[in-house]
């Protein structure tokens, strides 16, 4: 057997086992997405509408967004056999904007943690648009 062989081998195994990834993740997406809109629609009752209720609801809407950006990013590795680092800087912007919303629901949260997001939120996007702005330049 020579490396070749073994190469196209283990480069088959990686993408079977991506394929199962994507399809956890779809699942997974399936459920958030499920719970999103029950979360929406147990506020059907208009009256029954607090700022708690509706960060609760968007939090729910931001992990069905992240699950579909996780599978846009496992599907970019399969297509292309590298890791596109934008993708992955616009998942772990969108998972700590959904922390800070969930962050802002919570009143017993401390002003340490917030600044922590606040501050992480910036530099992922400083991060993400000169990654955005040096891709741009190549082509």
């Amino acid at each position: 057997m020579d490396t070749k062989s073994v190469i196209n081998a283990f480069r088959i195994i990686s993408i079977v086992l991506y394929l199962v990834i994507i399809v956890i993740t779809v699942v997974l997406g399936a459920i958030a997405l499920y719970l999103a809109i029950r979360d929406i629609a147990s506020m059907i009752p208009f009256t029954s509408i607090t700022d708690i209720r509706i960060l609760s609801a968007l939090s729910a809407v931001f992990l069905v967004v992240i699950a579909l950006e996780f599978v846009d990013m496992f599907l970019e590795y399969i297509r292309t056999g590298t890791v596109v680092v934008d993708l992955v800087l616009a998942i772990v912007l969108t998972a700590i904007s959904r922390e800070l919303l969930l962050y802002v629901a919570s009143p017993s949260a401390s002003i340490s943690y917030g600044a922590l997001l606040v501050a992480s939120i910036l530099a992922l996007a400083v991060a993400y648009w000169l990654v955005h702005r040096t891709e741009k330049e190549k082509r």
